[in-house]
């Protein structure tokens, strides 16, 4: 007669079981995050080429990293029959330069339809955060511009918001922003005393303003050129602490920067994105 397990026996293994699986789990979905990571930053590292390609051939940066289409029939962006991302004409932006729109994609976002459009918002940080992005950002009127939800390098979307963000700027500042430029300049007594932005009225290049702007000739090395907000971890809808944002600057970096780090006076990927620092 074949001798079975005693129900100790099964409890044991049940329990081995139960322990190996808790500790693998976490390794296991910690090791995917951080195979997406180094995706999203290589990605990052292939825009930056196709960046610096096309600054050389335009003396200029593009609007956008990847397309957007202009609403002009007002019939809302969720509403136009869009062609699929692969196949969207790209004149004037960085897809000529790349191989596939796939760098445009993080692993982490949830919108892998190619396509759907959305209305973008500038986010916190921004001059104008909150209004929607339209050919003419001032006029409330004007025709706005829809971009693909599956890009994530030129918008971003955070759990619970309503609405997608803009990324890719060449223009944010105003006077209180570059407050905030002065502060983290290193000198408490303002070495580099910006006063008001291009946002300021009149509307337009300054003299004052912060050159670490893409829209200026020779904008700093340390400008941020965009960032992926899909690695984040939130509480509340606010971001958790930790160095979850990808971003990329001017000086060629693409790395992880704290949500929240106290040594840049408490302003972060979150509150104030474009006066980071490499």
């Amino acid at each position: 007669m074949k001798k079975g397990f005693t129900l100790t026996e099964l409890l044991v293994v049940v329990f081995i079981v139960t322990v190996l699986a808790a500790i693998i789990f976490p390794v296991a979905a910690s090791v995917r995050e951080r195979a997406r990571r180094s995706s999203t930053l290589s990605n990052l590292q292939q825009i930056y080429i196709a960046i610096q390609q096309y600054k050389l051939d335009e003396q200029a940066f593009p609007p956008a990293l990847f397309n957007y289409i202009v609403d002009t029939n007002g019939v809302g962006c969720g509403n136009i029959a869009a062609p699929p991302i692969d196949h969207v004409d790209t004149t004037g932006f960085l897809k000529p330069y790349l191989r596939s729109t796939e760098v445009f994609h993080s692993l982490n976002s949830p919108y892998d339809d190619r396509r759907i459009l959305t209305e973008v918002y500038y986010p916190q940080g921004h001059a104008l955060a909150g209004r929607m992005v339209r050919v003419d950002p001032l006029d409330n009127s004007s025709p706005p511009l829809c971009y693909y939800r599956y890009d994530s390098m030129n918008i971003g979307h955070n759990p619970g918001a309503s609405r997608f963000e803009l990324r890719y700027s060449l223009f944010w500042s105003n006077s209180a922003l570059n407050q905030t430029e002065n502060r983290l300049g290193g000198d408490p007594n303002g070495a580099q005393p910006y006063g008001d932005g291009f946002w300021d009225a009149p509307v337009g290049m300054k003299r004052t303003d912060t050159p670490r702007q893409l829209g200026y000739k020779n904008p700093d090395d340390s400008t941020v050129i965009t960032w992926c907000s899909y690695h984040r971890t939130y509480s509340g809808g606010t971001p958790n602490l930790g160095r979850d944002d990808l971003a990329l600057f001017l000086n060629g970096t693409a790395k992880s920067v704290s949500t929240r780090d106290a040594a840049v006076n408490s302003i972060d990927m979150f509150n104030a994105p474009y006066n980071v620092r490499p």
